[in-house]
């Protein structure tokens, strides 16, 4: 009797079968059939839009996951508020190991710093307003020109605008930094086949101006992960990410200060803006539903004095 070993393509071992990978890949499918059926998507569509991604990894050399994140990110981020905590995307531009910063304190950032001086403040509270003493605040925002340090060769010290804070015990926090503006990837402008896909959809080639957060504190369900917008920015509703990550609850009310007695007073030498925010956090006691408070600003103690270049 003659025993035949199966070839390899005979051959599938059980024990490396994932059930979740099927069950995805076979979802995955199924809607695309139903873009197919409903929309009249079609082989050339999905070709359209791997070149697409491929010329954008090849112009800023950036992981294709990095470059499809525009197409899937505002399904994970645009759920939230906040509160009830979206599967927010991890940012592509966080970096561990930001220094430690005083409450209220400056972000690190270099002596000819370009950009607008920017005090930023607020609370973190839970859903029943009562102070988060203690939580750990991880801070940081492109610079000036829309770049992240510490991402790319391009001059900035590593930690550039970055920093840690720690509430107080009212749950404060207050920052100087620059006000950052909205910014966009330069190579991927210049990638003619971008421009046309965001004209298409009716979006910017920008990314309205943010600040990132991450707020951890044993109390809260899950540490918070987003990102903090500025309410007026033209640029949010048009957003080239989507417009539903930059929710109403999400954008901080801003104040440009041009006295000259009250710039003298925090100690810079040009008008400065001020932002107040508040994080209201879900914990295991929290309601399911929380009234945001009104804002409210921390004006005291006043930010060290600041040497801003002209």
């Amino acid at each position: 009797m003659t025993s035949t070993t199966p070839a390899p393509w005979e051959t599938v071992d059980p024990a490396l079968i994932n059930p979740r990978a099927v069950r995805l890949v076979e979802a995955f499918k199924d809607a695309l059939a139903r873009m197919r059926d409903e929309h009249g998507l079609t082989f050339d569509d999905l070709n359209t839009v791997t070149t697409l991604l491929t010329q954008l990894h090849d112009a800023t050399g950036v992981p294709l996951s990095l470059c499809a994140m525009p197409l899937f990110s505002e399904v994970f981020q645009g759920g939230g508020d906040g509160y009830t905590i979206s599967e927010d995307v991890d940012s592509p531009t966080c970096i561990p190991g930001s220094p430690m910063i005083d409450n209220p304190g400056t972000l690190p950032m270099r002596p000819d710093e370009p950009g607008v001086p920017l005090v930023a403040s607020g609370r973190v509270l839970d859903g029943y307003g009562n102070p988060l003493a203690g939580a750990e605040m991880v801070i940081y925002h492109a610079s000036n020109d829309g770049i992240y340090s510490g991402i790319w060769d391009d001059g900035q010290p590593k930690y550039n605008l970055r920093g840690r804070q720690i509430t107080d015990t009212e749950g404060r926090y207050a920052f100087t930094t620059i006000t950052p503006v909205p910014y966009s990837n330069t190579p991927s402008q210049a990638v003619d086949a971008v421009a046309a896909a965001a004209a298409a959809l009716g979006r910017s080639l920008y990314r309205p101006a943010h600040i990132h957060y991450e707020i951890h504190h044993p109390r809260l369900l899950k540490p918070y992960r987003g990102e903090v917008y500025f309410a007026g920015d033209p640029v949010i509703p048009v957003d080239f990410v989507g417009p539903k990550i930059a929710a109403p609850s999400l954008q901080a009310d801003t104040t440009l200060h041009d006295d000259p007695q009250d710039i003298a007073a925090h100690g810079f030498d040009r008008p400065f803006n001020t932002a107040v925010f508040d994080f209201v956090l879900k914990t295991p006691t929290s309601p399911d539903t929380a009234v945001r408070p009104l804002q409210t600003a921390w004006p005291e103690p006043k930010p060290k004095p600041q040497v801003w270049p002209s």
